[in-house]
């Protein structure tokens, strides 16, 4: 017998209803999670749009070519006066107080100054970047806005600068900052106002980056490139003090970058020599002995008549150009001469095709003072000018003669970059104007080597694509030793620079100078009873003690204790020692009366050496050996520096008010002002944010 339960009617109609609306609370709930990720969407694709614009003002107006992309008001020049005119080339080299020497870039360095990227406003156009300003006075600019796809001039005016920390190109300077510390430097980093310290902390840390060896300085900027405005560093005197020569950067939209050198002498104390001649740091190879390398760009850029911008810090009315007369190619090759390629000065054809700047470091970089690492064309690409160029280049550079009268010799190749997925550039053309990429573009922090790679990097460090990777494993082994940092730089496609166009080194305070004639490739000992080994060591407290490290075959180290003669330390080992197919290691470490230990390479540490191997079939070569135990004078390693050219910087407040920083307090409590300081002469009439009377006023 079975049982059953009756169920009310009112209790059936009330399940149904719960149904129901547990149905409806779901369709209800679908509602909602589709709107949400529709909005989320919507707000990414908005947010792409935003970036999108963003990079397009990036690549536009920050491009490190000559090739503008925008219209450019004139600014006149100030009327032509001889007391204006720099002497013409003189007859007579009129010295500088103290001899000279200028490091090369693979020497030991104590900083590298770097900015963030900023975004310049138009004050109640932040976020709109259809409007975008170009800064030319502190707190004044250009405005800008695209109209129907191009971008046209549209007024003058008060400009905000905002820092970006979000972009794939800004956050490429963030990474620069980590690397510069892992190479055991400080990153000085100029910053527009005091208060983006703090950003600065906050966005390293969210990055997981370093954010322990960071000093501020503080002025306005136009741009990134501090490679090429920023100054050209040397030491002079019996105590290697620290010097920095200031060339005139022909950007010349661009006064604020102009400035960063003087900007330096006056917050970091370091003297700044102001020169008469334009060139732009990327297009100087120097080989820390005396000699000086420059593309024939160098002559192109002195041909006009347009000096630093200035203005009396008032009136934008006065704005204008110095006059400065364009010089012959003769008298630029000799103003190079006379100031930092005493030795030697060698000018080469430019490329045409590589994002339009014609600078010597987008295809090669001195290894030190024997000899050049270079960035070479496949034979693909034999039938590019640049290629025939390229490789005219290396032959005449390899051609002249090091400090120890060697030629220079070819040290490695790098590989050229790709497109993405590796595929070959369609022609130079298109390499020009979409890419422009290059592994040469690196800069030097010690035992490290910030690298760019064109795709993103991964948690090994190293590039994700296979063809990037293979190709920074050939960097890897053209530069032994050294930590190779790599940051993806693809962001910077077709703007004519990487990693060493933003950088700039500041050389180290009480270095110790190593000069050596290396011996490698493989070497016939000949008829020798012993294998020489020499260096030129200096510093400003002597040298204490000297010694050569060697091994053989991977074996255990040795140590030779070298005998000085002045500056010249040498030893030498039986050539009994060394049996044919041996391959021999070694580097010096020297250290000095005050306490400093260097080795050199700079890298043995992190198993950088010199290398040669035995070989008896080999031609035997005496220029492969440095025989000599003599000092080598102080006439041949360093030198007198031309001041025909130069003016001293005497500021200690600037002067033209580029890039001053007004203090609101020490104003008239009554005036009008930029949010920059800028005092303005009436109530201004154009909308935007204001200080008056010490608050913010919004017209």
């Amino acid at each position: 017998m079975t049982s059953s339960t009756s169920v009310a009617p009112e209790r059936v109609v009330g399940v149904i209803a719960n149904i129901k609306k547990q149905k409806k609370m779901k369709k209800t709930v679908a509602f909602l999670i589709a709107a949400i990720l529709s909005s989320a969407a919507y707000a990414q694709c908005q947010q792409g749009s935003v970036q999108d614009a963003k990079h397009e003002i990036f690549k536009t107006f920050h491009s490190r070519s000559y090739k503008n992309q925008y219209p450019l008001r004139e600014i006149p020049v100030a009327p032509h006066r001889a007391s204006l005119l720099p002497a013409k080339v003189p007859a007579q080299t009129k010295a500088f107080t103290d001899r000279v020497w200028f490091p090369g870039e693979w020497e030991e360095v104590k900083a590298i100054i770097i900015t963030p990227y900023y975004d310049c406003l138009v004050p109640g156009h932040e976020d709109d970047y259809e409007w975008h300003a170009e800064s030319v006075v502190t707190g004044y600019g250009e405005y800008y806005h695209k109209v129907d796809g191009k971008w046209q001039i549209e007024d003058f005016g008060p400009c905000v600068a905002r820092m970006d920390t979000t972009a794939a190109y800004g956050k490429v300077l963030f990474h620069l900052m980590d690397g510069i510390q892992q190479g055991g430097a400080e990153a000085w980093v100029r910053l527009e106002q005091e208060a983006d310290t703090a950003l600065v902390h906050e966005t390293l840390s969210r990055m997981n980056l370093r954010h322990d060896r960071l000093r501020f300085f503080f002025g306005r900027g136009n741009s990134i490139w501090y490679r090429d405005c920023g100054p050209i560093c040397f030491y002079y005197g019996e105590q290697d003090s620290l010097a920095m020569l200031d060339f005139i950067y022909s950007r010349h939209s661009r006064a604020h970058d102009d400035s960063i050198p003087s900007l330096l002498h006056r917050q970091m104390d370091i003297p700044n020599y102001m020169t008469k001649v334009l060139w732009e740091g990327g297009n100087c190879l120097v080989d820390g002995a005396g000699a000086v390398i420059s593309s024939d760009a160098v002559y192109t850029i002195n041909q006009d008549t347009l000096g630093a911008v200035v203005w009396d810090g008032q009136n934008i009315s006065s704005l204008h150009h110095e006059y400065k007369p364009a010089l012959t190619p003769d008298e630029v090759k000799q103003a190079l001469h006379e100031m930092l390629g005493q030795r030697a000065t060698h000018i080469i054809p430019r490329y045409l095709f590589d994002g339009s700047t014609g600078h010597v470091d987008l295809y090669a970089d001195a290894y030190d003072e024997n000899g050049f690492v270079f960035s070479v064309m496949p034979d693909a690409y034999s039938s590019w000018t640049d290629y025939t160029t390229g490789h005219n280049n290396i032959d005449l550079l390899c051609r002249q003669k090091s400090i120890f009268d060697r030629n220079y010799y070819d040290m490695a190749h790098l590989p050229f970059p790709s497109k993405e997925e590796g595929e070959p550039f369609a022609d130079e053309e298109e390499y020009d104007a979409s890419y422009s990429r290059t592994y040469s573009n690196h800069c030097f922090v010690n035992n490290v080597i910030l690298q760019p790679c064109f795709s993103e990097v991964g948690a090994d460090g190293m590039p994700t694509e296979a063809w990037d990777r293979a190709n920074i494993e050939a960097v890897k082994a053209a530069y032994p030793g050294y930590t190779v940092y790599c940051i993806d730089v693809s962001s910077f496609d077709a703007e004519g620079g990487a990693l060493h166009c933003v950088t700039k080194q500041i050389p180290a305070d009480n270095p110790i100078r190593i000069l050596h004639k290396n011996i490698y490739g493989r070497v016939s000992l000949g008829n020798l009873d012993a294998v020489p080994f020499s260096a030129i060591i200096t510093n400003k407290s002597g040298i204490a003690q000297a010694v050569l490290m060697y091994r053989m075959d991977g074996g255990e180290w040795q140590q030779l204790t070298l005998t000085s003669n002045g500056n010249r330390w040498w030893g030498s080992i039986p050539a009994a020692a060394f049996k044919d197919g041996t391959n021999v290691e070694y580097y010096f470490e020297a250290t000095s009366v005050n306490g400093k230990t260097l080795t050199k390479p700079i890298t043995a540490s992190q198993g950088g050496y010199f290398s040669f191997t035995i070989a008896n079939d080999a031609t035997y070569s005496a220029d492969m050996f440095d025989f000599d135990t003599q000092p080598m004078p102080m006439e041949s390693i360093t030198f007198s520096l031309g001041t025909n050219w130069l003016t001293e910087d005497t500021s200690k407040e600037n002067t033209t008010g580029i890039s001053t920083r007004s203090n609101f307090q020490s104003r008239a409590a009554d005036g009008w002002y930029s949010l920059s300081g800028l005092r303005l002469d009436a109530q201004p009439t154009r909308k935007g944010i204001y200080i008056y009377k010490r608050k913010k006023v919004v017209i």
